[in-house]
């Protein structure tokens, strides 16, 4: 038999293998083209990276924290302290129009404090009296994500 005069079945099973190799091919591209990326937007390594700077870690603070917020999320701490006054540094990287919704009550009343979220951040700073425990809740007001940074210290120098 030569090559141009192969059985039938013979050319059925070469068409089905060369039929599968490029339906196993294509499947292979499509998977590695709809994978989602691994890793942290460049982006939000940049906001952590810039507000490091603008909020730093200092001798004596009592917790300090950065938080990636997704749009409409909310993020709760909880830490305790003895009894005198704290200040509580705030910055917050975003883009345009974003803002962080800052509330450091437990109770509903209490609407919070718009931080806003832009490209050169500055830190807002919140005086508060504690008893025993810090609370605060941050929710992201943000059309994206948003990169947030706080810290917390006791008021007087530092």
């Amino acid at each position: 038999m030569t090559p141009l005069t192969r059985d039938p079945g013979q050319m059925r099973g070469i068409t089905l293998y060369a039929l599968t190799a490029v339906l196993a091919a294509a499947g292979a591209a499509w998977f590695f083209a709809s994978a989602p990326r691994m890793g942290e937007d460049p982006r939000t390594v940049a906001g952590r990276g810039a507000l490091e700077l603008v909020v730093p870690d200092v001798a004596g603070q009592i917790q300090a924290e950065t938080v990636v917020l997704a749009r409409g999320a909310t993020a709760e701490r909880n830490v305790p302290v003895s009894r005198g006054s704290y200040v509580l540094v705030v910055a917050c990287t975003g883009a345009g129009e974003d803002q962080v919704r800052v509330r450091l009550s437990t109770t509903t009343v209490d609407s919070g404090r718009a931080v806003p979220c832009v490209e050169d951040p500055e830190p807002v700073e919140l005086g508060t009296a504690l008893g025993s425990m810090f609370f605060m809740s941050v929710v992201s007001e943000a059309d994206g994500e948003t990169v947030l940074r706080w810290r917390l210290v006791r008021a007087g120098p530092l």
